[in-house]
């Protein structure tokens, strides 16, 4: 929206490029994007004005469109291969391995009452530098978390200061924070919600895409 769109998407070459729309205010940007991610299937977060700011101020040297090769590049990346990872969770561990195992129809879930205290643990293969987290409820979409805080450790026994804390807002809960190495990622409920479980249906580890 910011600087256009050139070349083939999918395979495909238009007559004419997606032009810039940059002119217009970080609100509309914002609309905008909301609408097309909360379209078609999707239930993304909503886009906020703040956000649009942050991405036109570091990309205001870009003078050409993007290319969707581009565009992937700069994204988050998924980390490593989910079946080298090991998974624990403080309710229905035996259920754990339903959050990686690639099918939305399957899931982890406490099997009782969202309370605060309950957690949900990744071990990875090794010590990798990671950006965010991504929680699918998929069709269990009230299952989202009522509050949250993630916990890095090298170890899985000395935890620091929570990377990021907050609350689910919808079926889909993307997690960001500064790139950070870690071995063990825990994310720990912190809300309540009587009656509805926590659920995940499939859990994606982020990456750092390449710089603008």
């Amino acid at each position: 929206l910011l600087h256009g769109l050139a070349g083939p998407v999918n395979g495909k070459t238009y007559e004419a490029q997606m032009v810039s729309m940059a002119t217009n205010t970080d609100d509309w940007i914002a609309s905008v994007a909301s609408y097309v991610r909360n379209s078609f299937g999707n239930s993304g977060a909503l886009v906020t004005a703040a956000e649009v700011k942050c991405l036109r101020e570091a990309t205001k040297s870009r003078t050409q469109p993007w290319t969707q090769s581009e565009l992937a590049s700069v994204l988050p990346q998924r980390v490593g291969d989910a079946k080298k990872w090991k998974l624990t969770a403080s309710a229905n561990d035996k259920a754990s391995g339903n959050a990686i195992d690639g099918d939305v129809t399957s899931r982890w879930d406490t099997k009782i009452s969202q309370a605060p205290g309950q957690w949900f643990q990744i071990e990875l293969p090794a010590e990798t530098e990671i950006t965010g987290l991504r929680l699918d409820a998929a069709k269990s979409a009230n299952d989202y978390p009522r509050g949250y805080k993630v916990e890095l450790s090298a170890d899985g026994q000395s935890w620091g200061k929570p990377v990021a804390q907050g609350k689910g807002r919808g079926a889909v809960t993307e997690i960001e924070f500064a790139p950070a190495k870690a071995k063990f990622i825990r994310i720990t409920q912190t809300g309540e919600a009587k009656g509805t479980y926590w659920s995940i249906h499939e859990l994606a580890v982020m990456k750092a895409g390449t710089k603008f």
